[in-house]
Formats: structure tokens, sequence, C-alpha cells
């Protein structure tokens, strides 16, 4: 009798847990906040691999919910608390999270930040591991409790607006320096440095604007200072071409040399322009295409192509670097939901595009569709002839504000979008399940 119950016991201990499982929306069961499940059938039905599930309200609350879920600032700012381990610059006047990449080498997310007034702007580069989110300061200005203090030699990074991978092995930080526009001054202009991934150590290779480097020329006529020799660089723009180690940067000033692209050389003595549009006093024209309408937003190179915003209409244009030839791939039909950040994703077969400014917008586009997902709206599954696998609209931290401009790197490992969100934190998105998760700050 002992023993049947014994039996019956256990049989029922079993099937206890297995229903507690069923009924969890985590799909470890041994997650950090397992026992913070959130209840509805939906989330039970598309369980999250993340450690906490943010998509119900009771982990969101700002009273007693879990500060993976709440937004970045309101946990450093309000609460003056952060997530993961590491030096943090989430307290640091006007703090921006502005580029990246992920080095899968290292495991690590290496990030560009600018903060302080823009005037007096300063440079910063920081690491993320990919594993436990602790942060480390690389390379740059920075802060601690005892004032200021800069990391590794070299000159200053100013307003550091964005950071790749070079080809050589090095990392190539893009800034932009603001200077008043005089007879003996460049004015404003970016500036391109190299780092050195393990000393931290920065150096220059390429200035706009000053003759010392090599400068695409504005074609104008009528010079009065010989920084209008040259074409008026933007800083929204930048790229490394892996092929050969060159920098793509853009331009915008029909009296200055028209809005397009150019391609500076790894070496920083050459600077061919790739495509342009509008009227120069030169007569040049370089491509096919529609007018960029306004300063461009953003560079991704993809199979041999350059993607690209306008800020005018708000077009997505597809670049051939060969020819100059750019058309615009998305304009009113489908109409862009989004502009500035676009990755492409090769296991998805579509292009994440996210970045509106003001808006925490995070859409995927598929080429030859005439549909944008937007991922806080498109929940009815009206998309799911070619997104199959989008189920729930996104919810967490990632919904409750603003991206404005923050980046977007794809995790190929996993399948997970990141972001710089709130200006200061690192969050992750799953767009299968609709759940987001604040990482670091």
């Amino acid at each position: 009798m002992f023993l049947q119950k014994l039996v019956f016991l256990s049989l029922s201990l079993g099937v206890s847990l297995l229903a507690a499982s069923q009924e969890s929306s985590y799909k470890d069961p041994n997650a950090k906040y397992a026992d913070r499940s959130c209840p509805l059938k939906q989330h039970i039905k598309y369980k999250t691999a993340f450690d906490a599930d943010c998509r119900c309200g009771k982990n969101a609350s700002k009273s007693f919910g879990l500060e993976e879920c709440m937004r970045p600032t309101e946990v450093a700012l309000n609460r003056g608390s952060s997530v993961a381990d590491g030096p943090s610059f989430a307290t640091w006047h006007n703090a921006h999270i502005s580029g990246g990449f992920i080095d899968y080498e290292n495991n690590e997310l290496i990030a560009s930040v600018y903060w302080d007034n823009s005037k007096d702007a300063k440079g910063l580069i920081v690491a993320y591991n990919l594993d436990d989110w602790s942060r480390r300061f690389v390379s740059g200005d920075a802060q601690d409790e005892y004032g200021p203090m800069t990391i590794a030699k070299g000159p200053a990074l100013k307003l550091l607006k964005d950071i790749k991978a070079g080809p050589d092995g090095n990392w190539y930080g893009f800034s932009y320096v603001y200077r008043k526009n005089t007879k003996e001054s460049f004015g404003s202009a970016p500036v391109i440095f190299k780092i050195d991934p393990k000393s931290g150590d920065r150096s220059v290779v390429w200035e706009g604007r000053n003759p010392e480097y090599g400068q695409c020329l504005s074609g104008r006529k009528s010079i009065k200072r010989n920084s209008q020799k040259f074409v008026q660089y933007t800083q929204e723009v930048f790229a490394v071409d892996e092929k050969d180690g060159s920098f793509i940067v853009s331009f915008s000033n029909n009296k200055m040399g028209g809005t397009g692209f150019g391609r500076v050389s790894a070496d920083g003595q050459k600077c061919e322009i790739i495509t342009l549009t509008g009227k120069r006093d030169d007569g040049l024209k370089k491509g096919r295409g529609f007018d960029f309408r306004g300063p461009m937003l953003g560079a991704y190179i993809h199979n041999g192509k350059i993607y690209t915003h306008s800020t005018g209409e708000k077009s997505l244009f597809e670049i051939d670097p060969k020819t100059g030839d750019h058309k615009a791939i998305m304009k009113k039909s489908p109409k862009p939901q989004a502009w500035r950040h676009i990755v492409w994703d090769d296991k998805r077969q579509l292009f994440w595009i996210s970045g509106k400014m003001n808006s925490a917008m995070v859409t995927a586009w598929k080429p030859g569709w005439k549909k944008v997902l937007i991922t806080d709206k498109s929940c009815s599954g009206r998309d799911k002839d070619w997104a199959e696998w989008f189920h729930l609209c996104k919810e967490g931290p990632l919904s409750t504000l603003t991206l404005n401009y923050g980046p977007m790197w794809l995790n190929k490992n996993t399948g997970t979008l990141l972001f710089g969100y709130d200006s200061i934190g690192i969050v992750e998105y799953e767009p299968e399940t609709g759940n987001s998760i604040n990482r670091s700050f």
C-alpha cells in the first residue's frame, strides 16, 4: 500500500512539473526569472529564450517589475541602478550609443559612444561581452568617481558617431569635429581614426576638408576660402569596405559639390566620388537615378552594393559603386516606415530597418515585396505569406520609448537583434516571440 502511494505521488509530481513547464512562458525552466512567467496564452505558446519575459505588465511595472524590463533611463537615472557588471556611462551628460559592430571572434559587441555637449563632445569605445553582458572601456575619454580620465593614447575621439572593423584587424572610428568656418579653418568635418584593438591607442587616418589628406572636390568656381574646394561631408554615413579597407563617406550641399557618396582610400590619401546628384559648377555627373533629397542616413554594404536612406523623401536607395547608378528600391510603394539603420538577415532573407527619429520603429522588408512588416503593428497575420516566423508584436523595453536613430545589429549566432536604446542601453529583441530585454547599461 505504501509503495502504491509512493508511486502515485511520484507520478503526480511528474505530471505537475510537466504541466508547470508547459504553462510557463520560458523555454528554460531554470531561467533566472522562471518564477515570473507571463500568463497569456500567446506568451506560453511562443516561449522566450531570454532570462526575463518582459511581455507582461507585472514584469515591466515601475513599482514591482524587473529592471531588465524597464526603460533604461528609468533604471539608471531614477533608481540609480545598472544592468550587468562593469563601468557605466549611463548617467553621464548627454551620453549616446551611436554605432558599432559585433566582434564574433572575441564574442563582443564593440560600440561607439559620445557624451557631453556637442561643442565639447567626447568619444569613448565600449566593449560588451555577449555572454554575461559585462562592459569594459577600451579607448577614449571617460570619467569615474574621481573625475575625468583618458583611456589609451592618441588624439581625442570627439563626437564619435560610429566604429567599424577593418580587414587589417584594426578598428576604425568615425567622428565629427565642429570648427568655425573661417579662412584659416577647414570648417566642420569628419575625422577617421585607427584604433588598436589590444591597446586602444588611436591615430588619425583621414580628416575631411584638410588638404593634407585626399579630398573629394566640390567643383565650385568661386573659392573664397580653401575649405570650399572640397565637398561638405556629413556626419551620418560611415562604412568600411571589407574588400580593400576603403571608407565610404557622404556629402551634402548643392553649392558645395552636390549630394552623394565618396570613397576614401585606406591610407587616407585619396577620395573619389562614387555617385552624386545636384548641379555642380564643373558639370560633373556620376550615376543615374532619382535625386538624393537631403543628407543621406547610413551606409550598409551588402553583396557589393551600398544601401542608404535619404532624409527628404525617406527613400531607400541601392547604389552600384562601380557605375554610380542608384535606384530607389523603397519609395512610395512600399513606403518606408523607418530609416537610418539597415542590416541584411541571411537566415530570414530580408532587410531589418530601424532608426526613425522619435520612434521605436523596427521594420522588416523582403526585396521585391510591396509589404513592410512593422514589428509593433503587423500582428494580424497579414504578412504570413513571407514572414511565417513572425508571431507576436514586440513588447518589453523596446516598445516603451524611442530609438532616436540608435544603432541596430543582427547577432548571426542567435538570430536576435540588438539595439542602442534610450541613448544609453543595449536591448536585445527576439523577433519570433516579441520579447525584448535590457542587457547592459
